[in-house]
């Protein structure tokens, strides 16, 4: 197995190069120019050349150049093309693989015309088995080692910059933006207004100006992608304005562009309008609040509003106004008493406003409508920055490691995050590439219902990262990964995750911000090691994954589940419901009494210390039999539940809440309703003691 000093020099970069935040490629020229954040002196741009290349298999059947041996031969001459042969270290997969390493001494349209003028498209779904490309600056991360970001500790260190419109209406072609808010992490924060055409004109000129006169690393909005860039962009045409003259970007050469991008969330796709400017980052912050709801249930919506409460960060005095009320109230302007401690606003002359000052001296203050939608953007792009740094600290992080650019790791799923650092250590170690499977079908994880209806004191348990642990435990990994590398990266990244948990559990108490500064770290670490098995099971995609290989995974967890539920049964304990990694316990009466002595033998007990009530069985259960990574833990416990359906149940919290888990119990336009319901259930159930759910509904 490689070690882990290797591993951590690999994925940070072994070149010592820092503050670069994007690159980009120049055709004419074949180089690659750095866009450098320094701390002191600002924003530079540096170039450098590289050797394009690609991966290459066996082209014999593909009629390349006709078969032509000579006309290869000129070709290659003509392109500045060199040939080499791959280590495949006797595999088969990798000797049917890509074996062949094709540069060129020339650009990397030299290395594409070599293989369209031969009849191979390099980007032709027929020719994706046999020819592989990366990117120009993909290409430069891989074989120069460098990656993005480096010197910067924090996300925050980077500069970023949000924005969002307010609009009379949703159609650009005939609505009018009258608003635009803005704000960095740095102080700047502006709001400019427009009230007729020709201010919305001067109004889209200042927008554009202040990101040049900023010069910003990230650009996001929130639904930008959607939304707030096409409406912008449409009504610069509609006004007459030259979008190629007032959208500057860091290479006066290059304009604003656009092109067609793929969002990639968990198991489903969606395209999406990438809106490109040289030398920024351009992002929509909406995308990473999706991709993180495709893969947590517990987020019910992706509106910026919403998220904002979830994470527990919205303002005493968020200013709220509902979508339909905004243009209304801003050009009625009429006058408001505003309460600035709680955001609250009330028309002056409205019932209950009769000498509203004098009867609540030093609460309200009178304002205007401009001024009620005005501070209602500034929360707007205050919360933008917000949820930025909460969920793109994930990609800020990956883009450290992943070589590729920031944009792009936005957008894509952890498959092709894996394919990339294979493909770079590949490079990097001049292996081949070996050939991608078929994808079959398999028998996966286990789910149950074992008990409708109410049941008190419930105790979820789940194995620590089951099926990452398994593979490193039981040595779970494709015989085509020939170093090993797989393998140690995968424990690289459990042990950094396991890392950055304890300094947040330490730092809790005695520094709650540091402490949520290293939970976020470890989010987006759990989330990549945890997909290595979809990618591991995704062999038409990823050329390392194993289909057999998948199937012994979820088989070796389902016998530790089973196993587990078994043990803990003969204790007392009911089980209630599993799903994969986890069973909800109805724990047994009296069971707090017990104790147990840690001894140890496993990294989740410590020894002598002394354990009590279901933390004692769980202490003891590890230290009989979780080895190595293997570990159980508490992921909760609950006063009831009520058990619908299989992945359907609700939860009552200590704090008297209810928490809905399954699709059938979070429709969307009855969740407040069905929230509602379950309360009274609960409070029924835990009156009248009734253990059938369905006996007592039905009564209701």
């Amino acid at each position: 197995m490689v070690s882990q000093e290797e591993i951590e020099k690999f994925l940070l970069g072994e070149d010592e190069e820092k503050y670069i935040v994007a690159l980009e490629y120049d055709y004419r020229s074949n180089k690659i120019f750095k866009v450098i954040q320094h701390p002191t002196n600002g924003k530079q741009l540096k170039s450098e050349s590289f050797i394009p290349f690609a991966w290459v298999g066996d082209l014999k059947g593909k009629k390349f150049y006709n078969g032509s041996k000579y006309a290869q031969k000129e070709a290659m001459s003509k392109h500045g093309i060199i040939i080499e042969k791959l280590d495949t270290r006797g595999d088969e997969r990798m000797e049917q693989g890509l074996k062949y390493l094709v540069k060129t001494t020339k650009t990397y349209s030299n290395l594409v015309n070599f293989f369209k003028m031969g009849g191979l498209d390099p980007w032709d779904r027929d020719n994706s088995d046999n020819i592989a490309i990366l990117p120009p600056v993909e290409q430069y991360l891989c074989q120069k080692q460098k990656r993005l970001f480096k010197g910067f500790e924090e996300y925050d260190e980077v500069h970023r910059f949000v924005f969002d419109i307010e609009t009379t209406g949703l159609d650009a072609t005939k609505d009018k933006i009258f608003l635009i808010g803005m704000k960095d992490n740095r102080g700047f924060e502006k709001v400019i207004a427009a009230q007729n055409e020709e201010e919305e004109k001067q109004m889209i000129i200042d927008f554009f100006n202040t990101i040049n006169y900023l010069k910003p690393t990230l650009v996001g909005g929130y639904n930008s992608a959607f939304f707030d860039f096409p409406f912008i962009l449409t009504r610069a045409t509609i006004l007459g304005l030259d979008i190629d003259k007032i959208a500057k970007t860091l290479n006066p050469e290059k304009t604003l562009r656009q092109k067609k991008g793929i969002l990639k969330l968990a198991n489903e796709m969606e395209d999406y309008t990438q809106t490109m400017m040289w030398g920024y980052n351009i992002v929509d912050i909406a995308h990473a609040v999706r991709r993180a709801q495709a893969i947590n249930s517990d987020i019910k919506s992706w509106g910026l509003k919403y998220i904002t409460q979830f994470i527990g960060a919205e303002k005493e005095n968020r200013v709220y106004v509902k979508g339909d009320k905004i243009g209304k109230i801003y050009f009625d302007n009429k006058d408001y008493y505003f309460n600035p401690k709680t955001g609250g606003y009330k028309e002056v002359g409205t019932p209950g406003t009769e000498n509203l000052m004098e009867r609540f001296p030093g609460h309200y203050e009178k304002v205007n409508g401009e001024y009620i939608i005005e501070r209602y953007l500034y929360d707007d792009i205050w919360e933008t920055m917000v949820v930025d740094e909460e969920f793109n600290q994930a990609n800020f992080l990956l883009a450290k490691l992943v070589p590729t650019t920031y944009e792009r790791l936005s957008t894509m799923g952890t498959a092709t995050l894996w394919k990339m650092i294979m493909m770079s250590w590949s490079y990097k170690h001049g292996l081949a590439i070996p050939k991608k499977g078929d994808k079959r079908s398999f028998t996966g994880g286990l789910s149950r219902l074992l008990q409708v209806g109410y049941s008190t004191d419930v105790l979820k348990l789940d194995y620590s990262s089951l099926y990452p642990s398994i593979q490193l435990v039981h040595d779970v990994f494709p015989k085509c990964d020939v170093t090993g590398a797989m393998k140690s990266m995968l424990k690289y990244f459990r042990d950094t995750r396991i890392k950055y948990k304890k300094l947040a559990a330490d730092y809790y108490v005695s520094d709650p911000k540091l402490s949520s500064q290293y939970n976020r770290k470890q989010l987006p670490i759990k989330i990549f090691i945890n997909a290595f098995f979809g990618s591991l099971s995704a062999p038409q995609v990823f050329p390392w994954g194993d289909m057999d290989m998948g199937e012994q995974i979820t088989c070796t967890g389902r016998q530790y589940l089973r196993q587990m539920i078994m043990w803990f049964m003969k204790r007392g304990y009911e089980p209630l419901v599993m799903d994969t990694d986890g069973v909800n316990f109805a724990v047994p009466e009296g069971r707090d009494e017990h104790t147990y002595i840690g001894k140890g033998l496993n990294g989740l007990v410590e020894e002598g210390k002394e354990y009590k009530g279901s933390d004692a069985d769980v202490a003891e259960y590890n230290d009989l039999f979780m080895r190595g990574e293997m570990g159980l833990d508490t992921d909760g416990q609950w006063p009831a539940t009520i058990n619908v359906a299989r992945k359907n149940y609700a939860l009552l919290t200590d704090k008297g809440k209810v928490k809905l888990t399954g699709n059938k119990l979070n429709l969307r336009n009855y969740k407040h309703m069905l929230r509602s319901f379950w309360i009274r259930v609960f409070v029924c159930c835990w009156t009248v003691k009734v253990k059938s759910f369905w006996t007592l509904t039905m009564s209701m």
